[in-house]
């Protein structure tokens, strides 16, 4: 299967034709939020930078330890699903901030897969705050869900309300920012809910949520359809820089 890959340039990414690196490491990860595409492999200036290939609802790392170290500036990134080259470019990453490499489908049925790198800001929040990002990437834009953090009965914080696919036009920018909430720690359950119902979609038990802990939650997938794997729901840690 030929894959068409688009990829969405921010600010702080350039593509040129000549390589030039420095000796200093960036950060980067990556994450499959596909439903069609079988795992990924990634290289850097033609080195295999993961020990195994992410599939679906996956990262490059682990839940709290998901960035590689590179050389910074401008290298060499190559993307492939099996067989398959994704990206095959020079591409800017910076020495100062983490990057994450998000694919994702733009369609419930074949069509071209994105991947947008999304510019990390590792700077930590203000004591007693938390740091979280949600990035729904369902391509199905008639699921509407609320996202909520459950401790017991009582306390629970809604992070997200009748929140519904980025968009096949998605850009960087306009997703990669985090929000901050009061919190004083403790696990939580990770729930994404049918918006305005008990309707779980999917959830992640007893996540232990750090004060001043800076997370992605990571919604995507298909609950049916041809080639479906159901919902897939990641919370990814990220440690300041």
């Amino acid at each position: 299967m030929k894959y068409v890959v688009l990829m969405i340039l921010i600010a702080m990414v350039v593509f040129i034709s000549c390589k030039k690196t420095n000796s200093s490491n960036a950060s980067v990860l990556f994450y499959n939020a596909t439903w069609s595409l079988p795992a990924i492999t990634a290289a850097w200036n033609g080195n295999e930078i993961i020990t195994t290939a992410i599939a679906q609802g996956q990262n490059s790392g682990t839940a709290d330890s998901p960035y590689a170290k590179v050389p910074a500036g401008t290298n060499l990134i190559t993307l492939k699903a099996g067989a398959n080259t994704l990206l095959d470019k020079n591409i800017y990453a910076a020495a100062s901030a983490g990057s994450s490499f998000i694919f994702f489908d733009t369609s419930t049925v074949a069509a071209p897969v994105r991947i947008l790198q999304l510019t990390d800001d590792l700077s930590l929040p203000d004591t007693g705050q938390l740091k979280y990002r949600v990035l729904d990437l369902v391509p199905d834009t008639s699921v509407k869900v609320d996202i909520w953090l459950v401790n017991g009965t009582a306390d629970s914080m809604r992070l997200d309300s009748a929140g519904s696919f980025a968009g096949t036009a998605a850009v960087a920018s306009s997703i990669q920012s985090f929000n901050t909430l009061p919190f004083h720690g403790g696990n939580y359950t990770v729930k994404v809910k049918k918006t305005a119902t008990e309707q779980v979609y999917i959830a992640v038990a007893n996540y232990p949520f750090a004060i001043k802990g800076i997370y992605s939650i990571i919604f995507s997938g298909l609950l049916t359809g041809t080639g479906s794997t159901g919902f897939k729901l990641s919370v990814l840690h990220h440690p300041p820089q």
